[in-house]
């Protein structure tokens, strides 16, 4: 699980207030991933949203977002959330380059026919699991389609 925020916790700064019913992101990314699973994207999208708004730096919430707008058809707007999660792992310490890359976000831009950055960022995946069968086979379709 990624970490809420990349910086030192500050002992003088205020708490940020959160509800009773807050639990934190672990539990708010499994109840997100339970509503996703029933076809509840509103839910899954406003825990998201709740998330968000105690950790901002959290990019796997900003991907998941990514996604539910995409199974929404909201593609440009999904757009802009994968590269906020792509921007935030890549400024993460922990991250290593390849992880910036983004499936999702290969997938729209091959769909708004970027197909070259798209292919740029699937062969930086293919790069860290060169043996991972839908990356292959997407690289396989793509290559295909030129």
């Amino acid at each position: 699980m990624l970490a809420a925020s990349t910086a030192s916790p500050n002992p003088s700064a205020k708490k940020t207030p959160k509800p009773e019913n807050w639990s934190g992101v672990a539990q708010g990314f499994a109840a997100a991933k339970k509503a996703f699973q029933k076809h509840s994207l509103q839910e899954a999208e406003s825990i998201l949203l709740e998330i968000l708004e105690f950790a901002p730096a959290e990019p796997k919430a900003w991907a998941w977002l990514g996604h539910i707008l995409q199974v929404q058809d909201q593609q440009e707007k999904a757009i802009e959330y994968f590269q906020k999660a792509k921007s935030l792992l890549s400024k993460s310490n922990k991250q290593q380059p390849e992880e910036a890359s983004s499936l999702p976000l290969a997938r729209i831009l091959w769909q708004q026919g970027e197909s070259e950055l798209a292919r740029a960022m699937l062969a930086t995946l293919l790069c860290a699991k060169p043996n991972d069968e839908v990356l292959l086979q997407l690289s396989e379709t793509w290559g295909e389609q030129t």
